[in-house]
């Protein structure tokens, strides 16, 4: 699977899934991996229709896995999704995901009728045991290229993030803006005023940035000059050396990196919806419906 979004990756979207099936700290954990995943779950199958066909044209070229077990009011999973593949074939991406069955030949019954309509993404297997399930979504994900060259999702800071650098030896400090980071590094400007010792380990470095607060030992990795001061890049590392942030650190940073890597794309689902919840039904299908709110919406984003 290769498309203009190999750079970057694609969205995964697991649809029919919900918390109980796909855990939010599935979700977060993933970001670890620099794979940016969602659900569309929703009681009614009305709404979640809605829901999916609203996605599909707001993100072409997403990844949409559906969850056959769910049960579905009015509609078979099989129609749902031809009917899906018909309208967004030529964009999006299709796999399934089921619970393991005992018997090969119902395995076997459902692999061949959905091959049959030619989805792209294969199939993942549930086991009862959720925590059985994340190594396997996770290969799954990686063996389509979800998160193309991307290793890390990076967010960028708010405008009053810091991070302070305490040189013990020369009894000062020294302040930085933050600009962005990730599980794995970040990156500052420091003022050209304030020199940076010659040594690239620095230890109990306080971040304060997107409202996380704590410290971390780090390593330099980059350093250049920019228009406002000089950019630096810094390696998280652990107490005993090890790249990365300590465990309870660790939970903190993810849980903060995919609420902001994600928040944009549920703020324009929900827009989206809200929009179409505002229009009349007479005479018009789904999708033309679902074109016109998110025309909409794509019309308020570029004024803004």
């Amino acid at each position: 699977m290769a498309d203009n979004t190999d750079l970057v990756g694609h969205r995964v979207f697991f649809v029919g899934a919900d918390s109980g099936i796909i855990p939010d700290v599935f979700l977060e954990d993933l970001i670890i991996y620099g794979i940016e995943t969602y659900r569309i779950h929703e009681t009614s199958t009305k709404a979640m229709l809605q829901k999916l066909e609203l996605t599909a044209q707001l993100f072409p070229s997403s990844i949409f896995f559906f969850y056959i077990d769910m049960p579905l009011e009015g509609i078979q999973w099989s129609e749902l999704i031809l009917k899906f593949l018909k309208n967004h074939q030529a964009e999006s991406h299709v796999g399934i995901m089921y619970n393991k069955r005992s018997m090969d030949g119902e395995r076997l019954a459902i692999e061949k009728l959905y091959t049959a309509m030619k989805i792209d993404c294969g199939f993942i297997p549930l086991s009862l045991r959720r925590a059985q399930n994340f190594p396997v979504i996770l290969q799954h994900l990686e063996g389509c290229g979800v998160r193309g060259q991307r290793k890390h999702i990076r967010v960028q800071c708010g405008p009053a993030s810091t991070a302070t650098f305490f040189i013990r030896e020369a009894g000062r400090r020294i302040p930085a803006v933050m600009m962005d980071f990730s599980m794995n590094h970040f990156s500052c400007i420091i003022n050209e005023a304030d020199i940076m010792p010659p040594y690239d380990t620095h230890e109990d470095v306080l971040i304060q940035a997107n409202g996380l607060r704590f410290r971390t030992d780090c390593k330099k990795i980059m350093e250049r000059d920019s228009e406002v001061g000089k950019l630096f890049v810094f390696v998280f590392l652990q107490k005993d050396g090890t790249a990365g942030l300590e465990d309870d650190t660790r939970f903190k940073v993810q849980s903060k990196i995919y609420e902001l890597s994600t928040e944009a794309t549920k703020n324009l689902q929900q827009e989206a919806f809200s929009e179409f919840l505002k229009r009349k039904r007479e005479g018009i299908t789904l999708e033309a419906l679902c074109t016109q709110a998110v025309q909409e919406v794509r019309l308020n984003k570029d004024k803004h």
